[in-house]
C-alpha cells in the first residue's frame, strides 16, 4: 500500500516537471523564463521528497513530525495547485476554472495540494476533451466540480476505500490504483474535517469539504 500510494502521488507531479524540462529542451525562451522552469522543477523535485515522508506518517508508520500545520491563504493553495496540474489538463484538452478569496487556514500545504490535485485528478478522468472542471474556495469551504460521467449512486459509499476503482477496466488503462480517494480521506481527517460526495451518472460530481475547524482570523 505504501509503494502503491508513493507511485500515485508521484505522477502528476512528475507530469509537470516533463512539461517544464521539455520546453527547456525544445523551445525557445528568454532568460527569466528559463528561471521561472527551473525553479518550478526544482520545487517540485522538494515538494516530493518532502510529501515521501508525509505519506509515510499518512500510513502511521511513523508518527507526524513532518506534518507542518501553519497559515496560509487558500488563494496561495488554489494557485500552486492549478500551477500544478497546468501541463496535465493540456494533455487531456481540459480547461481548469478557479475562484477564491483571501481567507487564512490552517494547513500542512503540501498535503492540501496532494488532496486537491487527487480530486482534479479524478475529474479529469471523468471529463472528456473541451470539458472544463471547476475549483471554488469561498471562506472555509472548497468545491472541485465536473460534469462528466458521474458516479452511480450505489458506488459513493465505496470509493474511498483503498484500491476500489469505480471503473476498473478504464482506471487500469490510466494507470490508476484505486489509492486516491483514500488518501484524500486520511489528508482530510488530519485537518479535522470531512470530503463530501455529490454525484450523478451522466451529470457530474461535487466534492467539497469544510475547514471550519482550522480556519484563522487573517488578522
Amino acid at each position: 500500500q505504501l509503494l502503491g500510494s508513493l507511485a500515485h502521488e508521484l505522477k502528476t507531479p512528475m507530469t509537470s516537471i516533463i512539461g517544464y524540462s521539455d520546453t527547456l529542451l525544445h523551445v525557445r525562451i528568454n532568460e527569466e523564463q528559463q528561471k521561472k522552469a527551473l525553479t518550478h522543477i526544482n520545487n517540485e523535485c522538494r515538494r516530493l521528497e518532502r510529501l515521501s515522508g508525509k505519506m509515510m506518517n499518512l500510513l502511521e508508520l511513523y508518527n507526524n513530525e513532518t506534518i507542518h500545520m501553519e497559515k496560509h491563504p487558500v488563494r496561495q493553495l488554489i494557485g500552486k495547485v492549478a500551477e500544478l496540474e497546468k501541463y496535465h489538463l493540456k494533455e487531456q484538452g481540459i480547461t481548469l476554472e478557479t475562484r477564491s478569496d483571501d481567507t487564512v487556514l490552517l494547513m500542512d500545504m503540501d498535503l492540501m495540494e496532494s488532496l486537491l490535485v487527487n480530486l482534479i485528478d479524478n475529474a479529469m478522468k471523468a471529463s472528456k476533451e473541451g470539458d472544463t472542471i471547476y475549483v471554488e474556495a469561498a471562506g472555509t469551504c472548497i468545491l472541485v466540480e465536473d460534469h462528466g460521467r458521474g458516479i452511480p449512486a450505489e458506488e459513493i459509499p465505496k470509493i474511498t476505500e483503498a484500491f476500489y476503482m469505480v471503473d476498473k477496466s478504464r482506471s487500469r488503462s490510466e494507470h490508476g490504483a484505486g489509492l486516491g480517494l483514500a488518501l484524500v480521506s486520511r489528508i482530510a481527517k488530519l485537518h479535522d474535517t470531512k470530503i463530501h460526495y455529490e454525484s450523478e451518472s451522466g451529470k457530474g460530481t461535487r466534492v467539497y469539504f469544510d475547514m471550519k475547524a482550522g480556519a484563522l482570523d487573517e488578522k
